[in-house]
């Protein structure tokens, strides 16, 4: 009797400290994949970047020519009169964009990225990082587009298009957002991993971050360790609306989706 319970008491032990095993393997797994993704970096949480543009105000004046020193409005109070000064105002789709990107890389690394500006890093290249924005805002992602790391879409704030041949390779609906995930290593820096969330429209820049954020798993089974580009699009209002409309990992793929538009 006192052998059974001995063999129970072991075995129990045994099955808690399989279970434990294989929830760590399970966990090591999973940040190889992350890391796979989002590239070396991202587990050292102060050396990765996530980074939103930074946007100032040109001068306004009312109709008798003065200046107005506080020219923003609390939406859906505007009857109440109270105007605020912002020395730097920050977009609304970027601030959703980086709280995606933030809990999901906090929660694989542990520790929280670096959240700067574009305008702070405009002149640093050995970094990685998340751009949120098109290349006319961001500097960040206009380092990436023009990067020759990147080999598959450019994206000129107006459509997608083939690096290769400078055609569209979708054609945009009106009823939607449209936002480009970009992922390449920068010639100069290899090591470096630089990665765009871009949007056709605001939600499409959030819409693309709440997929890589959310996504990345499936990112993992389509592209692995590779560069990739991916457009989503996204229903105004609901980011969680992303889905997959272009999916590349080179420039024949690339003009796969030129060709079939113009086919079309």
């Amino acid at each position: 009797m006192i052998l059974g319970i001995l063999l129970n008491i072991l075995g129990g032990a045994i099955t808690v400290g399989l279970i434990e095993a294989g929830r760590k393997i399970f966990s090591l797994l999973n940040r190889y994949k992350f890391k796979q993704v989002f590239g070396e970096d991202v587990l050292q949480g102060p050396n990765y970047y996530l980074v939103y543009v930074q946007l100032g105000l040109g001068t306004l004046t009312n109709e008798r020519g003065h200046v107005i020193t506080h020219p923003y409005i609390k939406p859906g109070e505007e009857a109440h009169g109270s105007r605020f000064s912002i020395q730097r105002p920050v977009s609304s789709c970027e601030v959703r964009a980086a709280k995606y990107l933030s809990e999901i890389i906090g929660a694989q690394a542990k520790q929280s990225p670096m959240l700067s500006s574009d305008y702070d890093l405009r002149g640093r290249l050995d970094i990685s990082f998340v751009s949120f924005g098109g290349p006319l805002s961001n500097y960040k992602t206009r380092d990436a587009i023009s990067n020759d790391g990147n080999q598959l879409l450019v994206f000129d704030n107006l459509n997608f298009l083939s690096k290769a041949s400078g055609r569209a390779v979708l054609r945009p609906e009106p009823a939607f957002d449209y936002g480009l995930i970009l992922k390449l290593h920068p010639t100069q820096f290899p090591k470096r991993t630089w990665l765009v969330c871009a949007g056709r429209g605001e939600w499409g820049t959030s819409g693309a971050a709440y997929y890589l954020a959310h996504k990345w798993k499936e990112v993992y089974g389509f592209a692995k360790e590779k560069p990739f580009a991916i457009i989503v699009r996204v229903r105004e209002n609901q980011d969680e609306s992303a889905e997959v409309v272009v999916k590349v990992k080179n420039s024949t793929e690339a003009e796969q989706y030129v060709n079939s538009i113009l086919e079309a």
